[in-house]
């Protein structure tokens, strides 16, 4: 069962410092209260079917990302879920994966670890 982070640890109201910027801008992606606790934890690795590595880590919003194309269920990850590409909507960097499905929740996102940071004045532009 997916559940908002913050559901699970109710102390996390007064967090501030919990911002995820894109890794090669600086653009805001995210925010960890909005991570996706499912099982263990938000983090997942896969593996595409062109053999590359993903790290990714979910979350049930990401104003940051531009959500790119139709979505597919071609090789999907997370079984009753079709998705699409999203890009940094600053730089236009690949920066993770939006998923939609008709189960709760109905849209969330696959961010990759290595494009995100979490210094606003990390990236190059």
């Amino acid at each position: 069962m997916l559940k908002h982070a913050a559901e699970a640890d109710e102390d996390t109201e007064t967090k501030t410092d919990d911002a995820l910027y894109c890794a090669a801008c600086g653009q805001l992606l995210t925010l960890t209260r909005w991570a996706l606790v499912r099982g263990e934890g938000h983090e997942r690795v896969f593996i595409n079917p062109g053999g590359h590595v993903f790290r990714i880590a979910c979350f049930i919003e990401a104003p940051g990302a531009l959500q790119v194309g139709p979505a597919t269920d071609e090789h999907t990850w997370f079984p009753g879920y079709a998705w699409k590409l999203v890009l940094c909507s600053g730089c236009k960097t690949h920066v993770g994966w939006c998923f939609e499905g008709d189960i709760a929740p109905r849209i969330f996102f696959g961010l990759i670890k290595t494009a995100l940071t979490q210094s606003p004045g990390h990236g190059q532009g």
